[in-house]
């Protein structure tokens, strides 16, 4: 039977339809089919490409046969393979008993486990398996005793510092601060126990010395001191006002005195006398009432306990002096120093003067016949002034307390003024002063022998109780023709200030003649004070032409805002100025009016002795007397 002839496993197909080409021959070892295997499908028989072993034919051993491994035998399947290994003991993992588990030629080959504990303080080893036994632990971290640490669990239980009262070297004050105690300080041990207390003050046997002893929270207990012994003086009966001295004594047997007080604990009605030291053993007393007064005296030791006694003053009354008749030199006061005035105090007197609240603001004594505050006795209001309810009594010398219903007197008193005001119609008045000379003017020099003018003053007065700024202000000039030559003037500046019911004189010209003395004094800027202006006159002419004191018609002499620029002229506009004089009056009213001449008409200034006459409210000025005056005081002078 011809058979397919393969190339390269592709069919070539002979023309013999009889043969079939794609079908496998068992049992002639050939690739019938062309699929590259001979006999394929066909049982195995025998070994071949396909068939590994023969179907039915003989088992193999299989596995292996080394250490703990035991060989077992597999037959052959009908699919010419062989089957699984029957009967044998495999290879396991390697354990420490001393055989080769794992069948690898080696026994207990590499093996190690931890050992210890992990616990606290402890750390884990390793042990290594020899013939067959794991050996001793390496590296472990066993178990040691507990400490007292506060942090570590030593003995790896789990627990740290079991059974410990407190932390190793840890330590806490111990004992008492009462008293007289003090605390120390206790150590923990390194068993965990605290130490016994050290530099500790412990409580000791009360005594009488001021301190907690026995440290139970009392000082000086009960019974442990004693107080002080005192003594008073007998009792005594004086008249009103008589002073009494009291003396009286302290002594501490376990101590020191450490004050004394006298005190009134029973007085008359209406009476306010207290010892004069009651500070001291030794004290003053005047009673001020007609009655029975009883004063105690207590002295205390140095631990506070306290012993009094008392002794008693029977007063009888006084024959009180009439009340005074005492009148105010003036019912406005602008220094706050009111002045009341009176007849010469007699003898076996003394007059005093009281505020609203009854303190003693002066006193005066034998002689004397006016009283007067040493400083303001009120802030006071602006003018008039804060009235104020005064009185005077008289009380007798050799006894003070012993006085008269006083004498009631009311007094307004101005508030003190330091801040500056503008000047205004109402706060400002203009003057002129004349003095007359002798002889001809002017002089060949405007001033040797000018004697046509002996002496003028122009003087801005203040009305009010504030200084008044003329800063920003002119005073002018000008005679009745207007002339040119007849403008004068002067700026005023920051410096120029009229003193609180005070006067400014702008000038004071011109020489004096020397049969004529009539000296103006220096600059007295206080209450009722002087200001002299330190500047110049200016204008075309300043040698003669002077202001026309007497002449009356149109001269005028002003005070206006604004200042009068370099190489100008004032102007006078009428309703600029806020003091004006214009026109001037006659002479024979000059003691009534603005610009006068001031010899003999309306007193004299020469000799520096003061005007006789007090001028009309609108002549102020210089010669213008403040109101609180006395005539013939004692002592002479109370002016200012």
């Amino acid at each position: 039977m011809a058979a397919c002839q393969c190339d390269r496993g592709r069919v070539q197909t002979v023309q013999d339809a009889g043969l079939v080409c794609d079908i496998e021959v068992c049992g002639n070892d050939k690739d019938d089919d062309c699929d590259g295997l001979a006999d394929e499908g066909c049982p195995c028989l025998k070994v071949s490409d396909v068939c590994e072993c023969v179907v039915g034919g003989p088992t193999q051993a299989c596995g292996s046969d080394v250490g703990a491994c035991e060989a077992g035998r597999r037959a052959c399947s009908l699919e010419g393979r062989w089957g699984a290994c029957v009967g044998g003991v495999g290879p396991a993992l390697e354990t420490c008993n001393g055989v080769d588990d794992d069948c690898d030629g080696e026994v207990d080959e590499g093996l190690t486990q931890q050992c210890g504990s992990t616990v606290g303080a402890c750390r884990q080893g390793v042990q290594t398996c020899v013939a067959g036994a794991f050996g001793e632990c390496v590296g472990a971290v066993e178990p040691a005793n507990e400490r007292c640490d506060g942090t570590v669990d030593d003995d790896c239980d789990g627990q740290v510092d079991e059974g410990c009262t407190c932390t190793e070297g840890a330590q806490q004050p111990c004992g008492s601060t009462v008293g007289t105690c003090r605390q120390g300080q206790r150590l923990c041990t390194d068993a965990g126990v605290w130490s016994t207390c050290a530099n500790d003050v412990r409580p000791v046997m009360e005594v009488c010395d001021g301190l907690d002893n026995d440290c139970n929270g009392t000082t000086d207990d009960p019974g442990t001191c004693r107080p002080p012994t005192v003594m008073c003086p007998a009792g005594s009966s004086v008249v009103a006002g008589t002073p009494v001295t009291l003396t009286a004594s302290a002594m501490d047997s376990d101590g020191t005195i450490a004050s004394t007080t006298w005190s009134v604990t029973t007085r008359p009605t209406n009476s306010g006398a207290v010892p004069g030291t009651p500070m001291s053993t030794t004290t003053s007393f005047t009673p001020d009432q007609a009655g029975s007064f009883l004063l105690s005296f207590c002295a205390t030791d140095d631990r506070g306990l306290s012993t009094c006694c008392s002794t008693s003053i029977t007063t009888s009354a006084c024959a009180s002096p009439p009340p005074p008749p005492a009148s105010t030199a003036c019912g406005t006061s602008w220094d706050g120093r009111p002045i009341v005035q009176f007849p010469a105090v007699p003898a076996g007197l003394q007059y005093e003067l009281l505020s609203p609240t009854g303190m003693v603001l002066a006193t005066a004594n034998l002689g004397a016949n006016h009283l007067r505050p040493m400083s303001r006795i009120d802030p006071g209001g602006p003018p008039p002034g804060t009235p104020l309810s005064l009185s005077v009594r008289a009380c007798r010398t050799n006894d003070p307390t012993c006085c008269s219903s006083p004498t009631p007197l009311t007094i307004s008193v101005v508030e003190s003024c330091t801040t500056p005001v503008a000047p205004t119609s109402s706060n400002i008045v203009l003057s002129e002063y004349v003095v007359n000379g002798e002889g001809a003017c002017p002089s060949p020099d405007c001033q040797t022998m000018d004697t046509c003018q002996a002496g003028e003053s122009v003087e801005i007065t203040n009305l009010s109780n504030c200084p008044v700024s003329l800063d920003g202000f002119h005073f002018a000039y000008r005679n009745a023709s207007a002339s040119t030559a007849s403008l004068r003037w002067m700026n005023f500046g920051a410096v120029d200030v009229v003193p609180p019911r005070g006067v400014y004189v702008a000038i004071r010209n011109r020489q004096y003649a020397p049969t004529c003395s009539a000296p103006l004094g220096p600059d007295n800027p206080g209450l009722f004070g002087l200001r002299v202006s330190q500047l110049d006159m200016e204008g075309s002419n300043l040698c003669n032409g002077w202001f026309n004191n007497t002449g009356g018609g149109q001269s005028e002499l002003r005070v206006a805002p604004g200042t009068v620029p370099m190489g100008s002229t004032p102007t006078f506009a009428p309703a600029a100025a806020i003091a004006r004089i214009a026109p001037y009056l006659s002479s024979s009213v000059a003691c009534h009016s603005i610009g006068f001449d001031a010899v003999n008409s309306c007193g004299t200034v020469t000799g520096g002795s003061q005007p006789n006459s007090i001028l009309s409210p609108n002549q102020l000025g210089r010669l213008w007397h403040p109101c609180d005056v006395v005539t013939a005081p004692v002592p002479a002078c109370v002016r200012n």
